[in-house]
């Protein structure tokens, strides 16, 4: 018979499941089980006595096989993901028999609604000498905070009435045995622009998502897919309390493909901060709107560790593409008079997850296109020292209305959208360069990048024209909207396609952004 000791039920089950487990790992230094849904969840926890688990229940989501099991030992022997029925994902967490676990000891608490932390107590800190754990405590219930509450509370609470412990206050590298990946993040650097996180192999691929933790700290989280930290990466050669980066947590999670991730947690005195992958490897974490040496610092002192001496800036070709396109295409010039520290260059990277856009020759998707695209203007713009922002950094779905209010929200100098033509798939004769603009200033801003293009690239001139797209009507600064070119065309598309050929198309469009803030022809 099976005898359970604690159940918490928190409402129904959905209609169907949608949403997937995208990732979970057992912290056993911490003794903690944190996992992440691809969207929101309200856990259901039980604790069963024959046999000894504690099971972890969510609605409304599927898992894959790919996410494994893990063989742990001591206190919780091992973790286990089924799926409990067609709507249900069941984590199983098979327990020690001699680990006598209190319910009251257990603490459950979302760091977000898709984010969630199962604190379990040390062995030495569970219950001891009771023969029968379920009538030690009968009837005993886990329960579950509720989230939007505790949010507007500003306080998490758990089980009882004991508060959460703390979470970390210091950097943390969590590691765990992967297979070979395509991507190895080799560590954090502090720099003159921000900071640097060194990749080797593939360029990383990059998700990025903003989110507070349970004491309400803003945190920035970026997910590399298919990624592993380097061995001997340790916690004290990340950046100690540097311009407004309260603290460095690297997780690493055996999924399949592995996948890291990286929280950054702000304190007060942060601005908000892009995250750019690069294409020749690396990742730019720049502060937006500021430089970092206006970022106040923590009005105490923090001394740094020794070993922090010996982190160098990367060096300056970081930046740039690879060689041979950086041999081909200048790097965009600022003039020195320009007041960098307030400009701001919004990126819009067209259209993105569920919508590809124009889809073309051989299946050419223009939502790939124009973000490969984007990030190498980000590149080139935070190489002179540009703060910048994109609407959106990874394949994410994004409305037209909300990359306008990123853009009026954030208070951008300029607003550039980026996106790639078509026409019906007979006409591959159609190919060439268009910019759009609504505004008079923006008509200004859409013929320098226009004109820089052209004389950059060899492409067919179709012109500056007016239009009135939502993101250029919606948009109070200058506002241009640039067909990169056709995914239907004959000429175009193979260029389209090639990362070469992105690299310069990125660059041209950099300086023709630098030429209008630097009021050039």
């Amino acid at each position: 018979m099976v005898g359970v000791a604690g159940v918490c039920l928190l409402g129904s089950l959905p209609a169907r499941a949608s949403a997937r487990l995208q990732a979970w790992q057992f912290d056993t230094g911490q003794n903690r089980l944190i996992f992440t849904t691809e969207s929101g969840v309200q856990p259901q926890v039980s604790l069963l006595t024959n046999p000894h688990q504690l099971v972890i229940d969510l609605p409304g989501i599927v898992s894959s096989d790919a996410l494994g099991d893990q063989v742990i030992g001591g206190p919780v022997q091992a973790v286990r993901v089924t799926q409990a029925n067609a709507r249900t994902t069941r984590m199983v967490l098979d327990l020690s028999p001699d680990y006598n676990l209190d319910p009251k000891q257990v603490k459950v608490w979302g760091m977000t609604n898709q984010q969630w932390v199962v604190q379990l107590p040390s062995a030495t800190e569970s219950v001891t000498g009771a023969d029968d754990p379920s009538s030690a405590f009968p009837n005993s219930t886990l329960t579950i905070p509720d989230l939007s509450k505790a949010i507007a509370s500003r306080s998490l609470t758990a089980v009882g009435t004991e508060p959460l412990p703390p979470l970390i206050s210091r950097n943390q590298v969590t590691t765990a045995a992967v297979r070979a990946t395509a991507t190895v993040l080799r560590g954090v650097q502090t720099a003159a622009e921000g900071f640097f996180i060194p990749t080797a192999g593939a360029a990383p691929q990059v998700h990025v998502y903003r989110t507070r933790d349970a004491n309400q700290a803003r945190q920035i989280v970026i997910d590399l897919l298919d990624a592993a930290i380097a061995p001997g990466l340790v916690a004290e050669a990340l950046p100690q309390g540097r311009y407004g980066i309260s603290r460095w947590s690297l997780t690493q999670f055996a999924t399949a493909p592995p996948a890291i991730r990286v929280t950054l947690t702000l304190d007060e005195h942060s601005p908000d901060w892009q995250i750019t992958p690069l294409a020749s490897g690396g990742i730019w974490v720049t502060p937006i709107g500021m430089a970092p040496s206006q970022i106040a610092a923590p009005p105490t002192t923090v001394v740094l560790p020794v070993i922090n001496a010996v982190t160098a800036p990367p060096p300056v070709q970081r930046t740039a593409a690879p060689p041979a396109v950086a041999t081909s295409v200048p790097q965009p010039t600022v003039a020195p008079t320009q007041n960098r520290g307030q400009v701001l260059v919004m990126l819009d990277p067209g259209h993105g997850g569920v919508d590809p856009g124009a889809v073309g020759i051989g299946g050419l998707q223009e939502k790939g296109v124009v973000l490969a695209v984007a990030q190498h203007t980000a590149a080139a713009l935070q190489a002179q020292g540009i703060a910048v922002q994109m609407t959106r950094q990874s394949d994410q779905t994004v409305d037209l209305q909300p990359r306008a209010t990123i853009a009026e929200t954030a208070r951008a100098t300029v607003f550039v959208s980026i996106h790639a033509n078509a026409v019906n798939m007979q006409r591959p004769e159609v190919n060439g360069l268009e910019t759009y603009y609504y505004s008079d200033s923006g008509q200004v801003l859409a013929t320098a990048l226009q004109r820089q293009v052209l004389g950059t690239m060899a492409m067919n001139d179709r012109g500056v024209r007016q239009a009135r797209f939502l993101v250029l009507r919606r948009t109070s600064m200058p506002a241009a909207l640039i067909e990169i070119g056709f995914v239907t065309g004959a000429i175009d598309a193979p260029k389209l396609r090639d990362p070469r050929w992105q690299a310069q198309m990125g660059q041209a469009i950099a300086q023709g952004i630098v030429n209008y803030l630097s009021g050039r022809p």
